[in-house]
């Protein structure tokens, strides 16, 4: 059975239950009020006819008596102690009930009985009669007329379930389609995907904002999810073959260069091994940035917390300028502290600094600043700068500055670095802005946001 099917057969009969329910119970409620107004007025008869009794038996015979109190609809029987009876007062519709049994009660009672399948209500009084016996007072009256309403009020109520039934099963219908509708959407779109190996996305209802809306949105975070990991993948295997074919290439021209030659002739081997050295750190580098930037940033497994700017740049300034023997001066404002990740931002800053490092022979500077709810981490080169239509490009994935003006420099890398400080900054809640003159130098800003307090957790 499919869920459009068990959705709809189990709200069709779980309403169909409820509202026969609701309908019997209001029945039962109803036939148990009516019945007790009718025991109750029939005995505010009785009492009224044994007051009238005892103030008239003296002076009335009692059979006139008993026939000037009869009810309309029933019969009135006067009972001795010792079980005997007076003549039965019945109308001509009721002469069925002077057949019945009955017998002296010492005390009041009530009850409510059928006979021939009509309803009356039997109360049975004690009084006592002028010459000092003790008598009862049975008075039995018919409520055919309240009997009948109860029958109408049963049609009324069949009626009114099975005309209410035929709406609730078309809305557990409606309802049905409405629940599934997103899954079979889910399902088709799924096949699709399958069939055609393209990523689709579930068309959704604007203004909702139930679970099945819900589900819809995640199923596309998903299906965003993995066609942009999809496409990372693909973009690695195809960057990965584009870029580390040249390398490749070297090492084994070089490789082959010594195989021939490089025992005969030292200046040959000094240079190969220099150039496979230099193509293998440039290869690691690459594959390392290549296999980073394949990553989604949700797994690069970030822990934002607060981080003293002014420790971590001085550090990272020492450590670099004693790995590459190049000055780099680092200012001390005083402690700063911002929200990030510390690793992935001294990553961040180390790929900067590297950049500044490749296109400059000077001195690089790294300018600390808190200003408003902000601080900038500034690393200032005073290299060969970059035109205006240059900084719009630097951020693309192998994009390199021009050739001619870097030759001279030595400059070489892959392009990956200011790409992959992009992605890294963009998750740990960072900013980066490149301001550059042609010829003058470059600056590249680390904005992050401020810590609330200014000092070390405690």
């Amino acid at each position: 059975m499919s869920l459009r099917s068990k959705i709809y057969g189990y709200s069709s009969v779980l309403f169909a239950v409820l509202l026969i329910a609701v309908n019997l119970s209001v029945y039962i409620v109803f036939e148990r009020m009516s019945i007790d107004n009718e025991v109750n007025r029939v005995e505010a008869e009785a009492e009224s006819i044994v007051k009238g009794v005892r103030q008239s038996a003296g002076s009335i015979p009692p059979d006139d008596l008993l026939r000037a109190y009869a009810p309309v609809n029933g019969m009135l029987r006067i009972v001795n102690e010792d079980g005997t009876s007076s003549p039965v007062t019945t109308t001509a519709a009721s002469e069925q009930l002077s057949k019945l049994p009955y017998k002296y009660e010492s005390e009041k009672k009530s009850e409510y009985t059928q006979v021939e399948q009509i309803g009356y209500v039997w109360v049975s009084v004690p009084v006592i009669w002028p010459d000092g016996e003790v008598v009862n007072v049975q008075v039995t009256e018919s409520i055919a007329e309240t009997e009948n309403r109860l029958s109408v009020l049963r049609t009324v109520l069949v009626a009114v379930t099975i005309v209410a039934l035929i709406p609730a099963i078309i809305s557990s219908r409606i309802l049905a389609n409405r629940m599934t509708r997103p899954i079979q959407q889910m399902t088709r779109t799924m096949t699709d995907i399958q069939s055609s190996g393209q990523f689709k996305r579930l068309p959704l209802e604007e203004g909702s904002k139930d679970e099945l809306k819900t589900m819809g949105q995640t199923f596309n975070r998903m299906m965003d999810l993995l066609e942009s990991n999809f496409e990372r993948q693909e973009r690695f295997v195809s960057d990965a073959s584009h870029e580390l074919k040249t390398p490749l290439t070297i090492i084994e021209s070089y490789a082959s260069l010594l195989q021939r030659r490089g025992k005969e002739r030292p200046e040959v081997f000094d240079e190969a091994v220099e150039a496979i050295l230099s193509e293998s750190v440039r290869m690691r580098e690459m594959t390392e940035q290549l296999l980073l930037l394949a990553k989604q940033p949700e797994q690069w497994n970030v822990q934002l917390e607060r981080v003293d700017i002014t420790r971590l740049a001085t550090d990272s300034t020492r450590a670099f300028r004693e790995a590459y023997h190049r000055e780099v001066r680092c200012e001390d404002p005083g402690s700063i502290w911002a929200i990030s990740d510390e690793s992935k931002l001294k990553q961040l800053l180390f790929i900067l600094l590297d950049n500044a490092r490749k296109y400059s022979e000077d001195a690089i500077e790294v300018r600390l600043e808190a200003k408003g709810q902000e601080c900038r981490i500034r690393i200032v080169d005073t290299g060969i700068g970059m035109r205006e239509d240059e900084l719009e490009k630097v951020f693309d994935r192998f994009y390199r500055v021009d050739p001619a003006r870097t030759r001279s420099l030595g400059a070489s890398g892959s392009g990956l670095g200011l790409s992959l400080a992009k992605e890294l900054a963009g998750a740990v809640g960072a900013r980066i802005e490149l301001t550059s003159t042609e010829g003058e130098g470059t600056e590249a800003s680390i904005i992050l946001p401020l810590s609330v307090q200014n000092g070390p957790l405690s």
